[in-house]
């Protein structure tokens, strides 16, 4: 394969310079995903709060939720890590608040997202031609799944960015490739496998080809190594435990996972998702691009071999694929370039008549595939593609429903008026579970937080409701709750204050309550026997005895 992809390079040397609208472009897409991202607030999947954004509040602030990675040392703190340093950052700066620093976030990773095309522009340009690169820039840009998950933690949108800038320098003019330095493609790689373990191949394969041109190969090859080993070395640091340690023992854990879940969904699957996600654009244009194997073989080569391999395993979720993205829209742009360049050719050798008014071949194609790219990365934005809305909930149903910029979930905005709120004693959420919640990301206060399972915690805490939680948090029917009047309403969620007169509430020595399945509890202990054990009542001890209790029942 190797071998192959190289042989599908045409990298050239650029007669001019880089376009001079590329920074006006970057700065425009900069701008439409921080638009989107400060709109509001939705989740893809869960794991984007519980696994990195509430683990790095904990870091910083003291305070969030420990789930079952984070008790098991199952995962990387690189990302969790990048989250936290804008946090200490907003935090140093006296803009310690959500309103604050989840914006800051947001816009971090929105900044990390522009080398995705930037990297697609780069290539295009060495790769194909000017004209493809332009319609690449433009396609990266603004299509909407590049613009809707920019802000978004999760590693498979991470792990893409410095995939795209290493593709770029797999392209690199042949003296310049000899002539590089290697710390670039060596760094780019080792990031994006770190980031996203799953990615790592992927990231092999393109250094393997940045490799195959250079003439620094034992240096570059060292050098990788060196970073590489530096990975697992924080890895170990971070969680006392050997080199790779989180990584180890997510691959096991993943291994019996997904043997437990035989048959969850068909091997197709993501080419079902991939063609109702871009409107059967992108199907359609990794189809095309299969008649010219040697000049789309390199970006071919990696979409099937990120299909192949998660394709194979039975658990499924589309962002799993994400760099399929921004291969196939390069794809797109180079079919589009091409077809506008043979219309202008046939137009041109026709016999010479009287001048037309009006858009030429080259323009009216330009323009069509510009309709049709606007036409539906709009209706995406605003999900409403036909089968969108099958896209993100996976087979799993771990996902929720996705809405970019409208009919986004309230119960974001209702944790952002209780972090604002100046009375917010404790809080309970009655009908979700902490894996549906924002979290103390959103809540922020080191105050009593419980979700929908702390029933069981609440009865044997020989209190009175109201000496436990000022606020409850639920979308059950408006019915009374005894002792508590609703004070907001967000939508469908009713935030209830107890009423007046109240005593002050229990308080918690420290705000990381642990919260483990028994599913997870138990693939770890099959990994090792030994691992701890979750702490009985959620790891929450109260600072004080508790008062007399008379049994309040609350049933929203």
């Amino acid at each position: 394969m190797m071998k192959a992809s190289v042989c599908s390079l045409h990298p050239q040397a650029p007669e001019s310079a880089p376009w001079r609208c590329l920074p006006l472009v970057l700065a425009l897409a900069f701008a439409v995903r921080a638009g989107v991202a400060l709109s509001g607030d939705f989740v893809l999947h869960p794991d984007e709060i519980m696994q990195y954004l509430e683990p790095a509040h904990r870091l910083v602030f003291g305070s969030g939720v420990t789930h079952w990675e984070y008790f098991y040392g199952a995962r990387s703190w690189l990302v969790p890590g990048l989250v936290a340093g804008v946090l200490a950052a907003f935090d140093a700066l006296g803009l310690d608040e959500p309103r604050w620093y989840v914006a800051g976030v947001k816009l971090a990773f929105c900044a990390v997202s522009l080398a995705i095309p930037a990297g697609m522009y780069f290539f295009a340009r060495r790769h194909f031609g000017e004209a493809a690169a332009r319609a690449a820039l433009v396609a990266g840009a603004f299509w909407y799944e590049l613009v809707g998950f920019a802000h978004k933690p999760l590693t498979e949108f991470v792990a893409t960015a410095p995939l795209m800038a290493l593709l770029a320098l797999t392209v690199r003019p042949a003296e310049a490739a000899r002539m590089q330095s290697v710390w670039p493609a060596a760094a780019l790689a080792v990031l994006a496998g770190a980031v996203r373990l799953q990615y790592a191949p992927l990231a092999a394969l393109l250094l393997g080809i940045v490799l195959a041109r250079t003439a620094k190969r034992m240096r570059l090859l060292a050098v990788a190594a060196g970073l590489a080993l530096a990975v697992g070395l924080f890895d170990a640091v971070a969680w006392d435990g050997v080199l790779f340690h989180s990584y180890v023992v997510n691959v096991h854990y993943n291994l019996i996972l997904g043997a437990m879940r035989a048959g969850e969904s068909p091997p197709w699957q993501y080419l079902e998702w991939l063609a109702l996600a871009g409107g059967g654009l992108g199907v359609a244009c990794i189809a095309g691009a299969a008649w010219r194997p040697r000049r789309y073989g390199l970006l071919l080569a990696l979409i099937a071999l990120i299909l192949a391999m998660h394709s194979v395993q039975p658990h499924k979720e589309y962002r799993f694929v994400f760099a399929v993205v921004p291969l196939w829209l390069i794809i797109a742009a180079d079919l589009a370039a091409r077809a506008g360049a043979d219309l202008a050719a046939r137009a041109g050798g026709r016999a010479p008549g009287p001048r037309r008014s009006g858009l030429s071949p080259a323009g009216a194609c330009a323009a069509v595939c510009a309709g049709a790219f606007g036409a539906v990365s709009a209706a995406g934005i605003l999900n409403v593609l036909p089968g969108q809305d099958r896209v993100y909930r996976a087979w799993s149903g771990e996902t929720g429903a996705v809405r970019f910029v409208i009919d986004q979930d309230p119960i974001f905005t209702a944790y952002r008026w209780l972090a604002a709120a100046p009375d917010v004693e404790a809080v309970w959420q009655l009908d979700r579970e902490y894996i549906q919640l924002p979290g103390y990301y959103y809540l922020h206060g080191a105050v009593p937080f419980y979700d929908s399972r702390m029933r069981p915690v609440i009865e044997r805490s020989g209190a009175e409701v109201t000496a436990l939680v000022s606020h409850l948090v639920t979308e059950e029917p408006a019915v009374p709750v005894l002792g508590y009047s609703v004070e907001r309403t967000f939508g469908a969620v009713r935030i209830l204050r107890r009423d007046a007169d109240a005593p002050p509430v229990r308080r918690w020595r420290e705000y990381a309550p642990v919260r483990i399945d028994d599913i997870n509890d138990a693939i770890m202990r099959w990994i090792d026997p030994q691992a701890p054990l979750p702490p009985a009542n959620a790891g929450i001890r109260f600072t004080d005895p508790p008062p007399p209790a008379t049994h309040t029942d609350v049933r929203p």
